[in-house]
């Protein structure tokens, strides 16, 4: 095999159900999501420049196919390049890989792009993460709703997911997929601005309980995209035949914005598991928990099945932290919700859920919170090489690209 069939062959390999552009002599990770819009791999330099999309190629194929119209979006948080090898024509929005963006990053990158595209119609985007699928699909979903081509998130995602990959899985790890959701609602409240809620988590319950290796001892954190805001205990008491796991909170904890949840399990004299995890943020959490009695057990209305303790008891699950007004808030992740567990048939069953309680904070003792603003629209100019490699995880009409073009 020739060194380019074979270094192709690599690309393909590393590429796995993305559709490549191979026209004209180019093989490249790259799409057209719209006339003016595409996606693409991380152009890369050195030896990643073997397996990936090679910087120099998607210069030189930029430069024949759109010269002097285009513009790169670089969404990586853990690598960046020169922006002279694109003519100065690169902005960032970076975050996290696996990860959603930072809320407040949507709407920016979605007028910057808009910009670009309206000042000439000749004009082009290319949006790149790492991989090219699920932080690309985010941002460029989130555009689709910003212009109009959409008007529900779910057929933007579909739409990106079949035109940039082969298996119609583009956007897959569901915090991901619920940013373009929270995009979408933002959208239709066009009146409403978004702006940071505060709220006081109380407790966390899990309904059905994962095992692992015939037990499950779960420890929880919270944090936002700065800083670790709450560690649990271990809650090493939980028996095989438990259905119900209450984790109340001794002292509530403020809450604003963006917020992550995971799960690990730690047994005793056993190596620590990673269970689940996922984002969401305050601003959407609406959803009312009115506590009624069913059978001498406390149990919110709206939420369904008993929410009875690990132990039986028929203590109160909202006894801790009330508001003095009484409302109480629930946030319900179900199975297909939650990243990691959405995959998992090994440990979870279909009907797993979990569910986070939380009260308004009195207005008294609202402390403002430092909301951190989104980080954009420069690059560094460093570049990296071979870092790790843990994302290698057809348009169908050409009139259904009609009303991306600006």
């Amino acid at each position: 095999m020739s060194g380019n069939k074979m270094t192709n062959r690599f690309r393909q390999l590393v590429s796995k159900n993305k559709r490549r552009h191979q026209e004209e002599g180019f093989d490249l990770d790259l799409t057209y999501i719209c006339p003016n819009l595409i996606a693409m791999g991380f152009p890369a330099e050195k030896l990643e420049g073997v397996y990936r999309n090679n910087i120099d190629d998607v210069v030189k194929f930029l430069d024949q196919k759109h010269p002097g119209h285009y513009k790169i979006y670089n969404l990586c948080s853990e690598r960046y390049y020169a922006p002279r090898k694109f003519h100065e024509r690169v902005a960032c929005y970076p975050f996290e890989d696996h990860h959603p963006p930072q809320l407040e990053l949507l709407k920016p990158f979605c007028e910057d792009v808009d910009k670009w595209l309206a000042e000439d119609e000749a004009n082009v985007a290319a949006i790149h993460c790492k991989a090219g699928k699920g932080r690309t699909g985010v941002m460029i979903c989130a555009y689709l709703l910003h212009r109009g081509r959409f008007h529900c998130a779910e057929e933007a995602l579909t739409y990106y997911g079949e035109t940039r990959t082969m298996d119609k899985k583009g956007v897959t790890i569901p915090s991901q997929r619920r940013y373009v959701h929270y995009y979408e609602n933002l959208m239709r409240k066009s009146t409403a601005e978004y702006k940071s809620v505060v709220l006081m988590l109380t407790s966390i319950h899990l309904e059905t309980i994962p095992i692992y290796n015939g037990t499950c001892s779960p420890q929880f954190t919270i944090s936002n995209h700065k800083s670790m805001l709450y560690s649990s205990m271990v809650y090493d008491t939980v028996r095989r035949s438990d259905r119900h796991l209450d984790m109340p909170l001794d002292d509530p904890v403020m809450l604003s914005g963006d917020i992550k949840v995971e799960f690990v399990n730690k047994p005793k004299l056993k190596s620590k598991n990673k269970m689940f995890h996922f984002w969401f943020n305050t601003f959407f959490v609406t959803e009312k928990a009115v506590e009624h009695m069913t059978n001498g057990i406390s149990e919110p209305s709206k939420i369904g099945g008993g929410l009875s303790n690990q132990s039986g008891s028929n203590k109160c699950l909202f006894a801790k932290a009330r508001h003095p007004s009484g409302e109480m808030l629930v946030l319900t992740m179900h199975k297909k919700d939650i990243d990691r567990a959405n995959k998992d048939t090994s440990h979870y069953v279909p009907e797993f859920k979990v569910r986070l309680f939380f009260t308004k904070p009195e207005p008294a003792k609202v402390q403002l919170l430092h909301v951190p603003e989104p980080i954009g629209a420069h690059c560094m100019a460093q570049a990296s090489d071979n870092e790790k490699d843990d994302d290698l995880s057809d348009p169908s009409d050409i009139d259904e690209w009609e009303g991306c073009q600006v």
